[in-house]
């Protein structure tokens, strides 16, 4: 018998995968129009990737029956190392004067807007399906 979450687990590969594509590509529009936004979608994307990871790791790691203190620790370790490295993102972001909130906001809302386009993937051939039964 294969994985549990194997169809999970392609899902969420898809997503990293969708999710870097349309950092490249933004950065890569955004670099051409406007380059002091790039830093700070850049930290954005990191950002919403980074809380993406983490949150899959800790459920992969939490929802296991034989999870150990080890774990617990490390898990820990991962969440207070992550925020500190963002803030220290962020504070640079500040300090350089390269801030811009819109190319923030849109880097960490790049997860969910590739969530959201898996999502309607998933749902448009099940529906086109139905259309063309009823018929």
């Amino acid at each position: 018998m294969g994985p549990v979450l194997e169809f999970g687990d392609r899902s969420i590969r898809h997503i990293y995968i969708l999710t870097i594509c349309l950092t490249v590509v933004i950065a890569a529009v955004l670099f051409v129009f406007n380059r002091l936004a790039l830093p700070s979608f850049l930290i954005g994307s990191a950002i919403s990737l980074s809380l993406f990871w983490s949150l899959e790791f800790a459920v992969r790691r939490l929802v296991r029956p034989t999870k150990t203190k080890r774990t617990k620790y490390l898990l820990g370790f991962i969440a207070i190392g992550k925020y500190i490295v963002l803030g220290g993102l962020l504070y640079l972001l500040f300090k350089m004067e390269w801030m811009n909130v819109y190319a923030l906001a849109g880097g960490i809302a790049l997860v969910q807007g590739a969530i959201i386009i898996k999502a309607i993937s998933l749902v448009v051939p099940i529906l086109s399906k139905k259309d063309s039964n009823q018929s």
